[in-house]
């Protein structure tokens, strides 16, 4: 299996997914799927066209999607990482739009996130910004690139120099585990953001932009690329409570250096 193959039709299925965007970002009317949990027809055609050039390329293969398109190879989430089938199929993990909040408002922080997995092993991954033209890619043993670049995880190991990133909740209680992080990462941390997308929080990361992240209640297609990215930029990823990821409970923390992940995880825990 040539995993550069697939991380080909990744790249051509998120610019494909870009273009639609650019195009319409806040000129486009949504709906809501829940509480503050936004859906417009822009995810829908992203979704469809990510779904046909990955099928079309490898017809083989499934899709576990936020927004699911009839008649297509679709799993559901509750069958992907270590809850997927017992074969084991090649799946591909796809967030159309990630940051559709931003996308409506028309903040340009926001795209697809593509990951590839077999059961809980993530293959390849790859999150496009196309405001900023910003191609985040990853193939497993093979490092993680920025518009064909050599990225890395930053070298800081102290909370007290560490810039800061949390992914909400689109309904954010005062008992919710990323509110209860925020809490203690803005006591703790130089300084905090926060960019209303995980996949694009996780590549930043892996960039060296982010040093800590929490992001206690993703989805498997919020992180599943992102997940990857961070690990082949030589960050530490894990489940909350500290478990390898399972892209069946998709919730990460993450940090740049094992010195900072450990002091990251004591903070956390006061408050948790």
């Amino acid at each position: 299996m040539d995993l550069r193959e697939y991380l080909r039709a990744a790249v051509d299925a998120a610019r494909a997914a870009g273009l639609i965007m650019r195009s319409r970002a806040g000129h486009t009317s949504f709906k809501e799927k829940g509480w503050a949990d936004l859906v417009t027809e822009t995810d829908v055609a992203c979704q469809c066209e990510i779904t046909r050039i990955l099928l079309d390329r490898f017809p083989e293969t499934w899709i576990v999607g936020e927004e699911a398109v009839p008649g297509a190879r679709f799993l559901t989430e509750s069958e992907c990482g270590s809850q997927s089938p017992p074969n084991r199929p090649l799946t591909w993990i796809v967030d159309p739009i990630d940051g559709t909040t931003n996308f409506v408002h028309g903040v340009p922080m926001f795209g697809p996130s593509i990951g590839l997995a077999r059961g809980n092993d993530l293959l390849c991954g790859v999150f496009f910004n196309p405001c900023a033209d910003e191609l985040f890619t990853a193939v497993k043993g093979e490092g993680a690139c920025l518009n064909g670049e050599p990225i890395h995880a930053s070298c800081v190991t102290k909370l007290e120099h560490a810039l800061a990133t949390v992914s909400f909740p689109t309904r954010t209680l005062f008992d919710s585990p990323d509110y209860l992080a925020f809490q203690e990462m803005v006591r703790s941390c130089q300084a905090i953001r926060r960019s209303g997308s995980t996949a694009l929080n996780l590549a930043y990361l892996a960039a060296g932009r982010f040093d800590v992240l929490s992001c206690q209640n993703a989805h498997a297609w919020d992180s599943a690329a992102g997940v990857l990215l961070v690990r082949e930029a030589g960050g530490v990823i894990s489940a909350p409570d500290g478990r390898d990821v399972d892209l069946a409970r998709a919730g990460v923390i993450a940090a740049a250096t094992p010195e900072l992940y450990r002091a990251f995880r004591q903070a956390i825990a006061r408050r948790v």
